[in-house]
């Protein structure tokens, strides 16, 4: 072994030495590195931090990576947040009206966990968060993100049948696509492969415009909604606080609601295939239940 080492010691010093040619480099800085009395970076400020000759001789690169994204405040109860900004993203945390992040101008993305999304179904508010970013985003996208300790899967395999359940949930997650063509489903294992997913979904769009993402949606808010009423006129208001309360009804909803109604009367007595057409199935059918509930037997 102490001989091989002395070989190889005396091999290095009768090596011929190499000869450097770097671009933009002088001479007496190339002799210098060639006989090795400087390394580091920026040696007498000719010399680069790094030079990838495979790469145009270590030229920057003519298009930057879009790393922009504006994340919802409410998501950063969340770990996901925190892997994007580890990954190189820049996040503007902002209040958002539509979806949780939006990565570009066309991309709006709503995203839920496991335990989210059975919930979301179960109050119909998923589908109202699919009706608004289908209605401001050319590309909605429902992000369903996977615990990473926990099974890639939505059920067992021993529960998933050959029968259409209204209660199962991949018979809900079928109506959802079928309701809202736009809508992009997107599958995660965790949040690192969230991450690959959205630097691919920004790699050839231009960055998110954060002011008018925080924009979108604020018009159809129930401040700007109850702002529209007519000052003095408290009865109108009250109509309208009223027609919020109802189950499965939205800003959206109520706009249409009384752009087609004169009054409340009108709603109540609607028959159920009319107000499904009206305000959508899910809130129709909520809606009709609603108005015909027995009271007496609360």
């Amino acid at each position: 072994e102490q001989s091989a080492f002395e070989r190889l010691i005396h091999h290095k010093t009768t090596m011929p030495v190499p000869i450097i040619s770097l671009p933009g480099v002088t001479q007496e800085v190339q002799q210098a590195i060639t006989n090795g009395t400087i390394s580091g970076s920026y040696a007498n400020g000719t010399l680069p931090l790094a030079v990838d000759t495979r790469k145009g001789r270590g030229k920057a690169k003519s298009s930057q990576e879009r790393r922009e994204i504006a994340v919802d405040v409410r998501e950063f109860r969340s770990s996901l947040p925190s892997v994007l900004h580890q990954g190189g993203m820049r996040l503007a945390p902002v209040t958002l009206t539509v979806g949780d992040f939006v990565l570009s101008n066309v991309h709006c993305v709503e995203r839920k966990s496991i335990s989210d999304l059975f919930g979301s179904f179960a109050s119909g508010r998923l589908y109202q968060q699919a009706e608004a970013m289908t209605r401001f985003y050319k590309c909605p996208c429902l992000l369903i993100e996977f615990d990473p300790t926990k099974s890639f899967s939505l059920l067992n395999q021993n529960e998933i049948g050959v029968e259409i359940r209204t209660d199962a949930i991949t018979s809900k997650l079928a109506l959802l696509a079928m309701h809202f063509p736009k809508l992009r489903i997107l599958w995660s294992r965790s949040p690192h492969e969230t991450l690959r997913i959205f630097r691919s979904l920004k790699a050839k769009h231009d960055e998110v415009d954060v002011d008018r993402a925080v924009e979108v949606g604020r018009g159809d808010s129930v401040e700007a909604f109850l702002a529209e009423s007519s000052e003095g006129d408290e009865t109108h208001d009250e109509a309208r606080n009223m027609l919020l309360r109802l189950p499965g009804v939205t800003v959206q909803k109520a706009r249409k609601i009384m752009g087609e109604c004169n009054n409340l009367a009108e709603v109540v007595n609607m028959p159920k295939e009319e107000l499904k057409k009206l305000v959508g199935p899910v809130a129709g059918q909520k809606l009709f239940a609603f108005f015909r509930e027995n009271v007496g037997a609360l």
